[in-house]
């Protein structure tokens, strides 16, 4: 027979899996504390005892769906082919774990959160947390001489992600997402450029500078006069 925080724990995450699954269906706008209890099949007072506001709900929700669509990559990174040619096995990882409803629900977030303050904050948490495991898996997948390999290489990742989100936005709207292939293939393309020295050798070796030769003397020329010191440039904030 279960415990009371059993019971207690197994409520909540009937609430959370709820909250979930009325994001990927029925969207954000249409998500609200009640139908997500009616969907939980639980009590106001359950709710109200596990989450007491909306704000509390719904970050449990946004960093179930992060983990959710963390373990989609994974799954579909253990289902790609291994070896040949790593650019378009990452890039059919990144392409069908950012096509999935879940991840749509995901990015409905992002642009919710925009006027949405506690949206935002339980979204900027949750997205800190998975961002290491991204780039893990990414890395996973192109293989340690790529990654070690070329200068280029975590700028590539980096653009690579956005555009594939990017597109997923896009294909959103579409009927045929497919309309997305040829622009990735392209993609790919300039990726191989980009990380050739990675692809083809390997890890990269620092350059040797020799010592140029010494060449003869200048004559020195006038001194320059001092100038004011200018200001330091403020720097941006973040």
């Amino acid at each position: 027979m279960a415990t009371r925080d059993e019971q207690g724990a197994a409520t909540r995450a009937r609430l959370v899996d709820a909250a979930v699954e009325s994001l990927i269906e029925s969207g954000y706008a249409s998500t609200s504390a009640v139908s997500v209890q009616r969907r939980a099949g639980v009590s106001r007072g359950a709710l109200l005892h596990h989450f007491p506001t909306r704000e509390a709900l719904f970050t449990a929700a946004v960093h179930r769906l992060v983990e959710a669509n963390l373990e989609a990559m994974r799954q579909e990174l253990a289902a790609a082919p291994a070896g040949g040619d790593p650019v378009a096995r990452g890039m059919g990882v990144l392409r069908r774990s950012s096509w999935r409803p879940s991840f749509g629900a995901e990015l409905e977030l992002w642009s919710a959160a925009r006027t949405d303050a506690p949206l935002r904050r339980a979204l900027r948490d949750a997205e800190r947390g998975a961002l290491g495991k991204l780039h893990s898996m990414i890395d996973e997948i192109f293989g340690p001489e790529i990654v070690t390999g070329s200068p280029h290489y975590r700028l590539v990742v980096d653009v690579t992600v956005q555009l594939i989100r990017g597109l997923a936005v896009t294909a959103s709207l579409y009927e045929h997402p497919d309309r997305a292939e040829p622009l990735i293939g392209q993609w790919a393309d300039l990726v191989r450029t980009l990380l050739g020295d990675g692809l083809r050798t390997g890890p990269a070796t620092a350059p040797s500078n020799p010592k140029p030769e010494p060449g003869p003397e200048a004559e020195p020329g006038p001194e320059a006069e001092p100038g004011p010191e200018a200001d330091p440039d403020p720097q941006p904030h973040p």
